[in-house]
């Protein structure tokens, strides 16, 4: 599959690749990736409260994410090979310490694209999880024969802004002050897409 960006160059979709596969870190370490099941609903309840701590670039407060084990647990019921969906987390030492996911619209009117979001442990930001989970996400949407991809970024999220760049998402628009931020400022949120063509 291809990929054109607003200025139309052609970039070449990651395939999609079989999983659970190892991914080698800029650090020497291996991590694995795989699909989110079930059992995992615990370590996730545990892993996004953590994250909201270490990051001000999610969608919650500290605190405000409060899904049960069991209501996990069905949302990746409800997820799991559902059309337009995937979720995908990458373990270390056991231990979940990246997640993804594609979340499906709701209606066929929309049922060409699909949103997406990452959260990755600070102590492995830099170490390129995040794009192995994004690369693997952008492969399994161009197998999908999806049209488009996207997602919402802070306007101050450079690492994250330039690795979607890097990936062949481009800025459809920006929404001015949408999301307020720890320190009491309000922050611009980029919606930025990846196109597919056949």
């Amino acid at each position: 599959m291809r990929c054109m960006s607003d200025d139309r160059q052609a970039i070449v979709a990651p395939s999609v690749r079989a999983l659970p596969r190892p991914v080698a870190l800029k650090d020497g370490r291996t991590a694995v990736m795989r699909l989110l099941v079930e059992p995992d609903a615990g370590q996730v309840c545990a892993f996004f409260p953590r994250m909201h701590e270490e990051s001000d670039f999610l969608n919650y407060f500290p605190g405000e994410w409060s899904l049960t084990v069991e209501q996990e647990r069905e949302f990746i019921r409800e997820h799991t090979g559902r059309a337009g969906a995937e979720l995908l987390c990458v373990e270390s030492d056991e231990r979940i310490v990246a997640l993804a996911g594609a979340h499906p619209p709701k209606f066929r009117r929309d049922a060409h694209h699909t949103e997406i979001g990452v959260a990755v442990s600070r102590e492995f930001w830099g170490l390129g999880l995040g794009r192995a989970l994004v690369g693997q996400l952008v492969g399994w949407g161009a197998h999908q024969g999806l049209r488009k991809m996207y997602l919402r970024v802070f306007d101050d999220n450079h690492r994250a802004i330039a690795l979607y760049r890097s990936l062949g998402f481009v800025e459809e628009g920006r929404l001015k002050g949408d999301v307020l931020r720890a320190d009491g400022r309000y922050s611009d949120s980029i919606v930025m897409a990846r196109f597919f063509t056949a």
